[in-house]
C-alpha cells in the first residue's frame, strides 16, 4: 500500500537553523531515502516558502486567485513523501527515522489511492 507522509513545523524551527545545521540536516535526510524494513521511499518534495504559495477558490463572481496558502494555520507545511510499505507500522518506522523530527517537525501520514487515469 501507499502513503503519503506530510511533514509539518509546527512552530517554524526549521527557518531558524543556521546554513550549517540545514546542511547537516540534509546530509542525514539522504540516509533514510532508501528502504527500511519493508517501507520504501517512492519520492520525496520539500515544499517553497508559504509565501510563493498561490490559492484558487470557486467564488459565487468565478474563480478567485489569491497569494498565500489556503489555511491560516500556525503550522507550514515542509514536505511530501511517498511511501510504499507492507504495512501501516512499517511506515511509522520509516518516519520515525526523519531527521527533521529532531527539530520539531510533525509527520502525519495519510493512505493513498490509486491513481485515477484521466
Amino acid at each position: 500500500m501507499k502513503y503519503a507522509l506530510l511533514a509539518y513545523d509546527l512552530d517554524s524551527s526549521l527557518d531558524e537553523l543556521v546554513a550549517e545545521d540545514k546542511a547537516a540536516l540534509h546530509a542525514a535526510h539522504s540516509m533514510v531515502r532508501g528502504a527500511h524494513g519493508s517501507a520504501k521511499m517512492i519520492t520525496h518534495y520539500r515544499f517553497r516558502p508559504p509565501r510563493l504559495t498561490t490559492t484558487v477558490r470557486l467564488t459565487a463572481d468565478g474563480p478567485l486567485r489569491s497569494d498565500g496558502p489556503a489555511s491560516a494555520q500556525s503550522e507550514t507545511l515542509r514536505a511530501l513523501y511517498v511511501l510504499e510499505g507492507a504495512d501501516l507500522d512499517a511506515i511509522v518506522e520509516f518516519a520515525t527515522r526523519l531527521p527533521a523530527l529532531q527539530h520539531g517537525v510533525t509527520v502525519e501520514i495519510r493512505p493513498l489511492t490509486e491513481p485515477l487515469t484521466h
